[in-house]
């Protein structure tokens, strides 16, 4: 078969898969070779189409969006061996088993789904400077390049090839939340002072003069208010470099827990690494007050003895 009639095999697939595809140069622009792509964010080519374009080798593209039937696209290009692998860790694992994952020629990565809800192109991580993203989508009015195409798409000369999950043009349906579980993961991953100044001032405009709904009189409720989560979670091998975001022990890269505010004005974490030992989350996440934390890392989650620890620490009033 020659690389024409198998990429001309590919699309077939992929359309019969309800995936609508675009012909792309192979100059390395990762261009469409047609005049315009538009018709195709609409509907489908037809095999006859299909025919005409690959004549000739070229590359092949996606279409994100309503026309592939809710296609949304997250991809790794910048350090993506370590932002993927990271992001990928912290998935819940009923989520991670249903992706498909593609290897770009870049060295970068396509995670690849369907959900109702489906965005355009978005930006979602970003380093410091802010120079380029770690993470980013392609949804209504992007493409990526599909598996398959000739190796001459991309500058490498590298080829775009399926790495897990069922072979294309099988697609997971997310749920609305799943797809939001995805999304909140990659946002934890924004070093930008952009970002970190809004959640500065998110957490200063939640906190409280007077924290109140907590009795102060008892240790863990002064424990809650009063405690430091470095004091509680630095001790344990947890790290953080804004007292924000925190990584659990024996990770080199990217946030596994953030702190928030609870609704009683109290600050909280919320773990969504499964693999935080004792803060672990049972499902997608999970929130941990200070007291109940510090019971689970240094009690095995008793708060009776982790009450007596707190007093001994000063924290609640003393009885008379």
């Amino acid at each position: 078969m020659s690389i024409a009639d198998a990429v001309l095999y590919t699309a077939r697939c992929f359309t019969e898969g309800g995936l609508s595809v675009i012909p792309l140069r192979l100059d390395g622009t990762k261009r469409p070779a047609i005049r315009s792509w538009e018709p195709y964010q609409d509907r489908i080519a037809t095999d006859d189409e299909l025919v005409e374009w690959f004549r000739e080798p070229k590359g092949l593209g996606i279409v994100a969006g309503v026309v592939s039937g809710g296609l949304e696209v997250f991809d790794f290009d910048l350090d993506p061996l370590r932002v993927f692998n990271s992001w990928w860790e912290q998935l819940p694992s009923d989520i991670r088993g249903k992706l498909p994952v593609c290897e770009t020629g870049g060295g970068g990565f396509h995670v690849l789904y369907r959900c109702c809800e489906v965005t355009g192109n978005k930006k979602i991580a970003f380093p410091a400077d802010r120079s380029k993203p770690y993470v980013e989508t392609r949804g209504e009015g992007g493409y990526i390049v599909a598996t398959g195409s000739p190796l001459e798409v991309h500058t490498s000369g590298s080829p775009y090839m399926q790495t897990m999950g069922l072979p294309l043009p099988d697609l997971p349906i997310l749920t609305a939340n799943e797809r939001a579980t995805l999304w909140r993961i990659a946002r934890s991953f924004d070093e930008s002072e952009q970002a970190k100044q809004e959640c500065r001032e998110h957490l200063r405009r939640q906190s409280p003069t007077v924290v109140t709904e907590v009795d102060t009189s008892t240790p863990w409720g002064a424990f809650d208010v009063e405690a430091k989560w470095s004091d509680i979670l630095t001790p344990h091998g947890w790290t953080s470099q804004d007292g924000e975001r925190w990584m659990r022990p024996g990770k080199k890269f990217g946030p596994s827990a953030r702190v928030n505010i609870a609704t009683n004005g109290c600050e909280v974490l919320t773990v969504y690494s499964s693999s935080a030992g004792p803060l672990a989350p049972v499902g997608t996440y999970q929130t941990w007050g200070k007291f109940s934390a510090f019971a689970a890392l240094n009690h095995s989650g008793n708060r009776s003895e982790a009450a007596k620890a707190v007093r001994q620490l000063g924290y609640g009033r003393a009885a008379a």
